[in-house]
């Protein structure tokens, strides 16, 4: 089943980034930086920075309510979004310029393709970068790019040439963040879902080879008290174990208590006053599982 509360949050996060970066615009084509490098540097490299902060922010926000970690995540992802993004995009100019200066030509629309797809490839390695996964830039990859090119192509023949700038911010950002999320949601392999009743559940993805819960912001999932690191899950030959961190603190595994035990699809975690239910997409029965060596 899909997640909407974070399709809702990175659409959110995309229209914020999108009305954020206009309030920064000063004037030309903001999304052309072979006519207008300056101002479409500066365009581009927000709005990638402001929707990789913006949307690791909203889900700490709303999921666990830290709102230092949140701040964190958000100055980070700001960073290497705007970083990388401007990067790709000095990168594309110089390519661009010297084609042009060779004499060839090239048709505009093949022009803005590439100028899309490198936006696209900058964002989704901002998302490697951060997550220090290869597969999470694969993930972002599949979402950004038709989002960047079918938004991109409106944009263009659509709100610039009307002069509508807000208009093409707004529409490219929640455009951007509806490709994001569905990929996300459709390409994942291990996550944690929280059931918070009326339809509602908080989800917390497991993208890296460790994931871990305890009191430190510094945890993929931040708890109220307890431990710095409660437990975290590590992968083992594709399997997810879970090993308790304090033996003194009581998370456990479907109500018993375990220092290491290798998780299957539906296996129930509790701590403190969470009830998080392993999911993943290899659906393993306990019965099934093989020996860790």
């Amino acid at each position: 089943m899909l997640n909407w509360l974070f399709i809702f949050e990175s659409c959110i996060s995309g229209l914020l980034a999108g009305f954020l970066s206009w309030l920064t615009y000063h004037g030309g084509n903001p999304w052309n930086l072979i006519e207008n490098f300056q101002t479409g540097l500066m365009t581009s490299g927000m709005f990638c920075g402001l929707f990789a902060g913006l949307a690791s922010f909203l889900p700490i926000i709303v999921m666990e309510r830290k709102l230092s970690k949140a701040l964190n995540y958000l100055v980070s992802g700001f960073v290497v979004g705007f970083s990388i993004s401007v990067l790709f995009g000095v990168v594309y100019s110089l390519i661009i310029e010297s084609i042009i200066n060779s004499g060839t030509t090239i048709p505009s629309s093949v022009i803005r393709f590439f100028w899309w797809l490198i936006l696209s490839i900058g964002l989704s390695s901002s998302f490697g970068f951060l997550h220090g996964s290869i597969k999470a830039l694969c993930r972002g990859l599949m979402g950004f790019t038709p989002a960047f090119i079918v938004a991109g192509a409106l944009t263009d023949k659509i709100f610039i040439i009307d002069n509508r700038y807000m208009l093409s911010f707004l529409f490219l950002g929640g455009t951007i963040g509806l490709g994001f999320s569905i990929a996300w949601e459709l390409l994942k392999e291990a996550w944690l879902d929280e059931y918070k009743g009326w339809g509602i559940n908080f989800r917390y993805y497991i993208d890296e080879s460790e994931f871990s819960c305890g009191s430190s912001d510094e945890c993929d999932l931040t708890i109220k008290s307890g431990p710095e690191v409660s437990f975290v899950i590590t992968e083992k030959d594709s399997v997810h174990v879970f090993e308790l961190q304090d033996e003194n603190f009581g998370a456990s595994v479907n109500k018993s208590k375990f220092r290491y035990r290798a998780l299957v699809d539906g296996d129930k975690i509790n701590v403190l006053d969470k009830e998080l239910i392993y999911h993943s997409t290899l659906s393993r029965t306990r019965e099934e599982m093989p020996e860790l060596s």
